[in-house]
């Protein structure tokens, strides 16, 4: 089995496929990079993917939001959106539309925005902890922040929206 899908992660379009070579072994290729991975299922719909030379010494864990549209990918204490890049004709000329979600239920540890605020697209803006880890989630554009659902000490289940990023326009 083969996929092949491509991402919009931080503004830049980025190709990745993954073909299965046996059992739970996996080769990935994001770019032009390439690496072998294991993966098991989790219970909740995720995915703990973990380096086959290694094993656990790199692990990630990625999680499909229930839109299906995006992938949480959680690696060396950050958390990535990767989004389907926006159709031709779909409108709004963005390829992120600003919107922190959560990878997965779990407690909000910290909330560093609130709306009006102009954030940075690697900004960290909530800090979800989850699985024993902490996830520091961006909204992968710079903007203006709109709406903020996220408080702190409170449970957030999986997708929840957290904060929503207005992406400045660029001048044109």
């Amino acid at each position: 089995m083969k996929i092949s899908r491509e991402f919009v992660r931080d503004g830049k379009p980025v190709k990745v496929t993954a073909e299965l070579l046996e059992g739970d072994r996996w080769r990935v290729r994001v770019g032009d990079a390439v690496h072998e991975y294991r993966a098991q299922p989790l219970g909740d719909g995720g995915v703990r993917i973990a380096t086959a030379e290694t094993g656990a010494a790199r692990a990630f864990v990625a999680f499909g939001a229930p839109s299906g549209k995006a992938f949480m990918v959680r690696s060396d204490g950050h958390t990535h959106t990767l989004e389907a890049p926006a159709r031709r004709g779909a409108g709004g000329g963005g390829t992120s539309d600003g919107t922190v979600r959560a990878p997965m239920t779990g407690t909000v540890l910290d909330v560093s925005c609130q709306p009006g605020d102009m954030v940075a697209a690697d900004q960290t803006l909530v800090v979800v902890s989850a699985m024993k880890m902490e996830h520091k989630l961006t909204a992968g554009v710079a903007g203006t922040v709109r709406k903020v659902n996220a408080n702190k000490g409170t449970t957030v289940d999986q997708g929840a929206v957290l904060v929503v990023v207005e992406p400045e326009t660029q001048p044109g």
